[in-house]
Order: structure tokens, then C-alpha cells, then sequence
């Protein structure tokens, strides 16, 4: 399994407009063939925003990171955002249920 942890940071003001954004890319991405979970959520201490998905692999991960969606948001967001996204790829294995 491949685990992404996306944090951004929204500039001032622009936080809910980016979680408005992120509504269809958030429905889309659960129908996407190899994706386990997908779920954004908003820091309380800092305010910053951050995507928590699970893939069933990277070529899974690399197919979604080509659609329609998933460009769309990132060019309807650059200039709601301050620097870059901070992304981290991790592979894990279940070891419980």
C-alpha cells in the first residue's frame, strides 16, 4: 500500500475556498480504480490543510496523479496556496484489522 501525506498551506483568508475546490477532487478520487482512501483534513493549531490517501500501488497513485481532477485542482489552488505542497510517499503493509 502507498500512503501520501499532503500538507498545504493556505494563504490568508483562501482556506475554505481551497476545501471547496478540493470537494470534487475528493469524490472523483474515492472512484479512482486502486485507491483505498482519500480524505483532506484542517490542522486546529496552524491551520494548514492535509491529504491523507491510500493507494493499493504506486501505478494506482500515478494514474490518478494524471486525471482530470487531479490537475484541475492543482491549477485552481496555486494561487490560493503559500510555497509548495509539502508531499511524503510511504509504503506500508496492514498488519491488523
Amino acid at each position: 500500500m502507498i500512503i501520501v501525506n499532503a500538507t498545504i498551506e493556505p494563504k490568508e483568508g483562501k482556506t475554505e475556498e481551497i476545501i471547496e475546490k478540493a470537494d470534487v477532487l475528493l469524490k472523483a478520487s474515492r472512484e479512482h480504480e486502486g485507491n483505498i482512501s482519500y480524505n483532506l483534513f484542517k490542522n486546529v493549531e496552524d491551520g494548514f490543510l492535509f491529504f491523507v490517501e491510500q493507494w493499493e500501488s504506486k501505478e494506482a497513485l500515478q494514474k490518478h496523479m494524471q486525471t482530470t481532477e487531479f490537475i484541475e485542482f492543482g491549477q485552481s489552488t496555486k494561487d490560493l496556496i503559500s510555497g509548495e505542497l509539502g508531499i511524503k510517499l510511504f509504503t506500508a503493509e496492514l498488519l491488523s484489522e
